[in-house]
């Protein structure tokens, strides 16, 4: 029989539990009234609330920028003291929460400028759009938890899709109710750490399942992300031939709209650490560290633009050891006698199917080969299918 808590543990768990509610709390606080009071600060007809979001605000061109450059920093930390603090919750979803957090703070840090859009920004605040969106999918398939924020979780999840689906909208067709769209999904986002810190609070902390369904929707996500990154940053630049554009040039500095494809890519490699992290019970450790390695240099690859007419050499070192992990890391499930038979053979088939692609690549780039940009694509595209099937086939937790 499991040794009871004492009381000064219980007093501990209680006074940590109000403290996070306290945070959660907080957070639909600070970011309402720091908002007006940065609206408040500006010159009159300078700033539509309506039509402009709160990046505005803290951009080096608004008046007293500091105040929301502030308020944002702060949610970030309240996100991050949150994550950390919940009890009672699967691990992973605080780890998005917590990315989500560490995310907002960079793109507070990151002010846009007073003309023009920072990339660093532009892709801080992405990830911490999708990463507070899609830390309720763990907490939605873990079975452990109350049935009813099982299903609150899950609608969550999907009213702010639905939010983020509608300002995409009115970001491409410049509407006049970005502001308002903006802030109705953050301050949604604020909201369900609330639901969840109340909950922890009440519960006591429950044996956590595997969250592979969390892991699997992350995985799928990945190549999702991709294939409409690739399309937006295709159609954004109509100038060159797409088949022979590739990744690094539509994110490279002489791409009109470069964000898009550098917001993609460090997107799918937060999403496959995510998944690495997500696997680290379930496939061999040789596995999953060198699928969240591969996810790292691709993120490093995202950040490290190619030069107008040149080459960086972080960038084209960081892109190619990211091939290389994503190509290689099957073999850790190969070589592994503890997985299961199947999924042995098919990594290994993977490897070989992969390592021939990439040959393929190689091979286009080195001669300029017509084929270049679709090598290149389904390169990317198959090593980002992969860590689906694993997350889909690998077992609960991997047995000796």
């Amino acid at each position: 029989m499991a040794p009871r808590p004492s009381s000064v543990t219980r007093r501990v768990d209680h006074l940590r539990g109000s403290a996070v509610v306290a945070l959660a709390v907080a957070l639909p606080v600070v970011f309402l009234l720091g908002g007006f009071a940065a609206e408040a600060a500006q010159p009159p007809g300078t700033y539509d609330a309506s039509g402009q979001t709160v990046s505005t605000l803290a951009g080096r061109g608004a008046a007293e920028r500091w105040i929301m450059a502030t308020v944002l920093a702060a949610m970030g930390v309240i996100y991050l003291l949150v994550a950390a603090g919940l009890r009672g919750v699967p691990r992973l979803a605080r780890l998005v929460l917590g990315l989500g957090g560490a995310a907002a703070l960079v793109a507070a840090l990151a002010a846009q400028p007073a003309h023009g859009s920072s990339t660093v920004h532009m892709a801080a605040t992405v990830t911490a759009v999708l990463a507070l969106i899609l830390w309720t999918l763990p907490l939605a398939a873990d079975r452990s938890l109350d049935p009813g924020l099982r299903r609150g979780s899950l609608v969550a999840a999907a009213v702010m899709t639905a939010g983020l689906a509608w300002l995409c909208a009115q970001a491409w067709t410049d509407g006049t109710w970005l502001g308002v769209v903006e802030r109705v999904l953050i301050l949604t986002q604020t909201v369900w750490p609330i639901r969840v810190a109340i909950a922890a609070r009440r519960e006591p902390a429950p044996t956590h399942g595997d969250g592979g369904w969390a892991t699997l929707a992350l995985a799928v996500l990945a190549p999702v992300v991709l294939v409409v990154g690739l399309a937006a940053a295709q159609a954004a630049w109509p100038g060159p031939d797409p088949w022979s554009q590739s990744f690094s040039a539509l994110a490279g500095l002489a791409a009109p709209s470069r964000w898009i494809m550098t917001v993609t890519l460090v997107v799918a490699a937060a999403l496959h650490v995510l998944v690495a992290a997500g696997l680290r019970h379930r496939v061999p450790t040789a596995a999953w560290a060198l699928l969240g390695a591969g996810a790292v240099f691709l993120l490093v690859t995202g950040v490290s633009p190619q030069p107008a007419g040149g080459y960086s050499a972080v960038h084209m070192v960081a892109g190619g050891l990211a091939w290389a992990a994503y190509t290689l890391w099957p073999l850790g499930l190969a070589r592994s006698p503890a997985v299961d038979p199947g999924l042995r053979r098919a990594s290994a088939l993977a490897v070989a199917v992969l390592a021939v692609l990439v040959a393929w690549f190689t091979f286009q780039l080195v001669t300029d080969g017509p084929w270049y940009g679709p090598s290149q694509r389904v390169v990317v595209l198959a090593q980002a299918v992969w860590p689906v099937v694993v997350a889909a086939r690998a077992p609960r937790r991997l047995t000796d």
